[in-house]
């Protein structure tokens, strides 16, 4: 049998006391730990804000420096350290407790800049010169990035102030649509080679793969991509941002050729030759050919050129995945091929990265024919396919009808929704004195 103690009323008001003693205590250890994780929580954040402000004004320096750049050395160099400011930006921006729709416009022409700046590093280091229109885009680039810069040092101080509360850093608070856009602050479109060869997926990777490599292994992988023996491969800066990778420096045949490779799976992020006047001795059809056999032996699947231009000696070639018949083009790859040894100096794969995946509906409910009478008859049509294009509004995809066509003079490609009808996108193809340029 169980003893049982009485307890007097005085030892249990005494022991209630005690109790609530001990209870207050915690309640007072717990608030105070509370108050220094949020301190810390804080001052992380200013660091991290700091550092995207720190990187948008280098941005801001660089492309300022590159309008009165003399050589290609120093534009190349100016460039490529721009796409790592951009990739940062990008990077730091995602990391802050901010709304899509405070931090979306903001993120988005970073991830712009760092594209725009590794194209025209490749047109450059191939031996072409930064047009007029380039200039042009890069002066509208240089008054968004110093009202940008400007309100990321305006939410920097904010932040100083105090801890700010829920709404303010997950919510939309005014603040946050001033300091990072909102529909105060615009940004110039970069549309500067083929369709829909900027577009990108927030979230995470989908083409990347799960494992983390080492940098041995990321070593072998930059050899296989840049078709070099191990030994020929150098240790190089390595990148950080959206894609973390490890960077490489190849001595190949062509030249020596920056590679970058991903922690996560061991993709290949880019290459981009260091100097590339390359004389003309094979065809661009030779070139193509070579792409296509290179993208099959990397195993990137099958790829269909969608794109192709001509810079001094090489070839650039955007090429995108091929699912049932159906060109996808998010799953973009950019080739350059040197047209003197006819072999891949150079690759662009971040927006394949990004989106490749098995698509599972890709059947269209409107017809050929139905989509075909949503189109003017003042365009004459030449082709027609189904493709997935990215679409801004929705940070999603469609699946649509693409129709060729001329109309004046000029030509043109109109997609037309294949699931629900209506026409989604118009683009008129331009003539350059590197190719054709969608617009």
């Amino acid at each position: 049998m169980k003893r049982r103690i009485p307890i007097r009323a005085g030892q249990a008001a005494g022991v209630l006391s005690v109790l609530l003693a001990v209870s207050l205590g915690a309640n007072v250890v717990l608030a105070a730990q509370s108050r220094r994780l949020e301190a810390s929580l804080a001052a992380q954040h200013q660091r991290e804000m700091n550092d995207v402000a720190d990187a948008m004004a280098g941005i801001e320096i660089n492309l300022a420096k590159l309008l009165i750049a003399a050589g290609a050395r120093q534009s190349v160099e100016l460039l490529g350290e721009t796409a790592l400011l951009a990739q940062h930006v990008e990077s730091g921006l995602s990391r802050l407790p901010l709304g899509y729709d405070a931090a979306g416009g903001a993120m988005k022409f970073a991830g712009q800049i760092g594209d725009y700046a590794m194209t025209l590093a490749a047109q450059v280091s191939g031996g072409g010169m930064i047009s007029g229109e380039d200039e042009s885009r890069i002066t509208g680039m240089l008054t968004a990035c110093r009202a940008l810069g400007a309100h990321l040092t305006s939410m920097g101080d904010r932040m100083y102030q105090g801890p700010l509360d829920e709404a303010d850093v997950y919510g939309a608070g005014a603040w946050q649509e001033e300091a990072l856009g909102g529909e105060a602050m615009t940004y110039p479109s970069l549309i500067y080679d083929g369709p829909f060869s900027d577009g990108r997926h927030e979230g995470r990777a989908l083409g990347l793969g799960h494992e983390r490599v080492t940098r041995e292994q990321a070593r072998e992988a930059a050899a296989r991509y840049a078709g070099v023996t191990v030994d020929r491969v150098d240790d190089a800066a390595d990148s950080g941002g959206t894609f973390e990778a490890f960077g490489f420096t190849a001595r190949t045949d062509s030249g020596r050729i920056n590679v970058q490779i991903t922690g996560q799976g061991g993709q290949l992020l880019f290459m981009m030759p260091e100097e590339a006047a390359f004389a003309q001795r094979y065809t661009g059809e030779d070139c193509l050919r070579s792409a296509a056999v290179w993208l099959a032996d990397m195993g990137f699947g099958q790829m269909e050129a969608c794109f192709v231009q001509q810079y001094d000696g090489m070839i650039v070639a955007n090429f995108a995945a091929v699912q049932e018949g159906v060109l996808l083009y998010p799953d973009q790859v950019k080739v350059q091929v040197s047209m003197e040894s006819g072999t891949v100096v150079g690759a662009e794969c971040s927006q394949y990265l990004a989106n490749h995946t098995h698509r599972a509906a890709l059947t269209p409910s409107v017809t050929q024919a139905e989509a075909r009478e949503m189109i003017s008859d003042r365009l004459t049509v030449t082709g027609a396919r189904l493709c997935v294009i990215p679409r801004e509004d929705t940070q999603n995809e469609r699946l649509c009808w693409s129709f060729e066509g001329t109309f004046a003079g000029d030509e043109y490609w109109v997609f037309i929704d294949a699931a629900e009808g209506g026409m989604i996108d118009i683009l008129r193809l331009e003539m350059t004195q590197q190719g054709e340029t969608a617009v």
